[in-house]
């Protein structure tokens, strides 16, 4: 095959790539249809492989490699990248082109020499790829079986396929982050959804409860201002960028006694506060934990009111927790509500919200035991999210009294 018959079918492959990509294919039949229109002139001689850099910059990560062995695209999935770390590694570390000629001679090989070897991996030669920003994404790797210098036309072939490999994977992240979007912005208006219902059969609730235990229209309309002032107070925490609170304007440390305070005072009055016992160590949730802890309590409470604890006139909550090398270790245990038959077979909306409240944004772990006395529900937040409590000797005064009758919570 003559060197200009090997160029016309190579932007042939190209073109079809290019068409493929626009096409929305997926990306790794894209790149190992790329890898195949290159490796296929070279008569089995050439193998191609492209990995790319992990989020954190740190590691090389499996793309497409189709005719290297799996068990060596497996050892090498997840190599951090390095000075000497063969010639994938060294190319994303330093940013250049690395060409190994005698992978048997080179000193940058020394750690994957034998595992290369074995597979009768004799050169490799890597190039970085990069994006339309400059950024490094990951590299292509030209692996050969005997021991071989790039020429010219090697070189031409190599940047084609980068370029070509770029576009497929910037092609291809901004698909998914378009597609992570419209999934954030559904996942929000099912949320509002949920919030409206929730807050009507909230309401409706708080009349029920309220209108059990008053003893005149006056008393009842007077705890029922109180209640619905403290539920705002509590849907205040669950609005991102929307809370008027001082602790949030000024970026502190918010006490988990006045989020639980917050988020249970709607639920149950001074007056019936032998309904909840809160228990634990002073502790202080950082800033970019608040709402989403609130909401996990918030969903919590609203549930055991519409369907736990707080739907019985003698049903209670403890919520305790404590303060361990891994973190924040917090329980919610319901009691008194009405008897638990079996677990629930389908998982609503709010559960579901606050699993990936608690997994997704604060990076930690709630477990639910739908025991027949009454829902358990136990939380673990990073170290990160917590810190031990210390008031600050500027805090507003306003912070330290309440405008409503609100839960006394036990120290």
């Amino acid at each position: 095959m003559t060197g200009r018959t090997r160029s016309t079918e190579l932007l042939e492959s190209e073109r079809n790539i290019l068409q493929r990509i626009a096409a929305g294919d997926p990306l790794e039949n894209v790149l190992e249809e790329l890898i195949h229109a290159v490796e296929g002139p070279a008569g089995g001689d050439l193998l191609g492989s492209i990995l790319f850099l992990s989020e954190d910059g740190r590691r090389l990560l499996h793309g497409a490699a189709p005719s290297l062995p799996a068990e060596y695209n497996s050892a090498i999935h997840g190599i951090e990248i390095g000075p000497q770390v063969g010639s994938c590694g060294t190319a994303a570390h330093t940013g250049q082109p690395v060409y190994v000629c005698d992978i048997a001679e080179d000193p940058l090989w020394a750690s994957f020499r034998e595992l290369a070897l074995r597979h009768g991996l004799r050169a490799c030669w890597s190039t970085p790829i990069r994006g339309t920003d400059g950024k490094l994404i990951g590299t292509f790797a030209n692996y050969y079986r005997e021991p071989r210098i790039p020429t010219e036309r090697d070189l031409e072939i190599i940047a084609m396929v980068t370029q070509t490999a770029a576009i497929a994977v910037e092609r291809h992240r901004i698909e998914m982050e378009r597609r992570r979007s419209e999934e954030q912005h559904l996942l929000l208006l099912r949320e509002l959804n949920h919030r409206v219902k929730n807050l009507f059969t909230l309401t409706k609730s708080l009349v029920v409860m309220t209108a059990r235990s008053a003893t005149s229209p006056e008393e009842m309309s007077k705890i029922l201002q109180g209640r619905i002032f403290a539920l705002s107070r509590a849907h205040e925490l669950v609005q991102p960028g929307l809370r008027e609170s001082v602790w949030d304007m000024e970026g502190r440390d918010v006490p988990l006694r006045n989020i639980l305070q917050d988020i249970l005072s709607p639920h149950v009055p001074a007056a019936m506060d032998w309904r909840v016992h809160v228990d634990g160590p002073e502790v202080a949730i950082r800033p970019s934990a608040i709402t989403s802890l609130a909401l996990v309590l918030h969903e919590l409470a609203t549930n055991a009111a519409k369907y736990g604890a707080f739907s019985n006139p003698d049903g209670r909550i403890s919520v305790r927790w404590e303060l361990s090398d891994v973190g924040l270790e917090l329980s919610w245990q319901e009691s008194g509500g009405p008897r638990i038959e079996s677990v629930p077979e389908r998982t609503g909306f709010g559960t579901v919200l606050a699993q990936r409240s608690v997994e997704m944004q604060l990076a930690g772990e709630i477990a639910y035991d739908w025991a027949p006395d009454g829902l358990c529900v136990r939380i673990l937040l990073p170290s990160s999210k917590v810190a031990p409590y210390q008031p600050a000797m500027d805090a507003p005064s306003s912070l330290l009294r309440r405008e409503a009758p609100s839960l006394q919570v036990s120290p």
